[in-house]
């Protein structure tokens, strides 16, 4: 897989911007990644599979007139480079009014200072990527990765990273989950598992199927979005039906054991959004575990109901979805070739998730064209509105 055209563009940015003689001594590169089921489930310490796709985020080290400033340029973001000082940061945290890329890299810093880990100043940080901003895919994710990678000079094991790039996204400002930094190091596809963010690298054999995400148009972002409100609603009632049944609950995936049991009453102790909450999470686990049983068996057809089946959890009982993502859901389910579709990533706009037979792309990708996109009169600017996917490596040093 080749990273020379990403390599290409950040390098005649930094040029533009550092001077001519700029040259990268490293590369950096992490990827993006998809959530084949488990919507909203790592962070309620259950199960997800997870896949690193073939997008990138792209970051060249190079050198500064400063000895001890951080400087990035994101040329899919600005052409205007940005500059902190380390010593300034403290213990970082984003307000509202924090923005752009900057604010991942401050998180990165920040949560290198509080480790102890040394890490490289007076760097320049040339960003070129082709993760579709906005999709659904992590983007923030890979850049933090790479960027842990352009900065540190020690060799960090995976768990570690991990850490590292999700408190950075803490200090930015998005309270996520494990996940998808696990997807991005690890590369390919992983069963994550949320109760102790541990993961197993598996296989499956799609045969003649693909997965692919479909832009909605619809701009989202976790850190102006409600999941905040979906971590903090879970935590609520995850403390409340631990009391309510004397149960040991670590998290609220670990209700689905009494789930059978204890359905009938627990609109005695929760509030109904909260009752719909804890659905969710119970029934996604169990759709993960059946999930992972259809990939054994090479069961796709099982798999893509599944995943029909996690979409309208996600909409109905978790609330995260979006009218114009659940009218493009919809579209994707009626096309010959198309196993299932759902909602992805954090909701509130953002991409679809589709499983599809690679004979009908074209035709469904025509289709969204004229009866979606025409209808809306939408132009995604993120590249191709419609894009196949294929896993790929973990983040690495080139």
């Amino acid at each position: 897989m080749s990273h020379e055209p990403l390599k290409e563009r950040a390098t005649t940015a930094a040029r533009r911007a550092f001077g001519n003689d700029w040259t990268a001594d490293g590369w950096s590169i992490a990827p993006g990644r998809i959530e084949l089921i488990g919507n909203h489930i790592d962070y309620n310490g259950g199960p997800v599979l997870a896949g690193a796709i073939d997008r990138v985020i792209a970051i060249g080290t190079g050198p500064s007139s400063s000895t001890r400033e951080i400087t990035v340029l994101a040329t899919d973001v600005s052409q205007r480079p940005i500059t902190i000082d380390p010593l300034t940061l403290g213990d970082w945290r984003a307000t509202a009014q924090d923005r752009g890329p900057v604010v991942y890299l401050k998180g990165i810093v920040a949560s290198l200072a509080a480790r102890g880990i040394p890490f490289r100043t007076g760097v320049t940080l040339a960003v070129a990527g082709d993760i579709p901003r906005g999709f659904g895919v992590s983007s923030s994710a890979a850049f933090c990765l790479a960027t842990i990678l352009s900065l540190t000079i020690d060799e960090i094991d995976a768990r570690e990273m991990v850490a590292i790039a999700r408190e950075a996204e803490h200090r930015a400002g998005s309270p996520v989950g494990a996940m998808d930094q696990s997807a991005s190091v690890a590369g390919n596809v992983i069963l994550f598992d949320g109760t102790d963010n541990s993961f197993i690298n598996i296989t499956p054999d799609l045969g003649d199927h693909v997965f692919a995400i479909a832009s909605s148009g619809v701009d989202r972002s976790l850190r102006r979005s409600s999941y905040g409100t979906r971590v903090q609603e879970a935590e609520t009632a995850r403390i409340q039906l631990e009391t309510a049944y004397g149960l040991d609950l670590p998290s609220l995936a670990a209700l689905e054991p009494f789930w059978d049991e204890i359905e009938v009453t627990i609109s005695n102790h929760l509030d109904a959004p909260l009752v719909k909450r804890v659905r969710h999470v119970v029934t996604e686990t169990r759709r993960v575990q059946d999930a992972v049983t259809a990939i054994e068996r090479n069961d796709w057809s099982r798999f893509g109901e599944l995943m029909n089946e996690s979409g309208e959890s996600s909409a109905e009982d978790y609330e995260i979805s979006h009218p114009e993502v659940e009218e493009l859901v919809a579209l994707l389910r009626r096309q010959d070739g198309v196993l299932g579709a759902r909602m992805m990533g954090g909701g509130e706009g953002g991409p679809a998730l589709a499983l599809l037979h690679k004979d009908a792309a074209a035709d469904v990708a025509a289709a969204l064209d004229r009866d979606y996109y025409a209808t809306h009169e939408l132009r995604p600017k993120n590249g191709a509105p419609f894009q196949i996917c294929t896993f790929g490596p973990g983040a690495h040093r080139e």
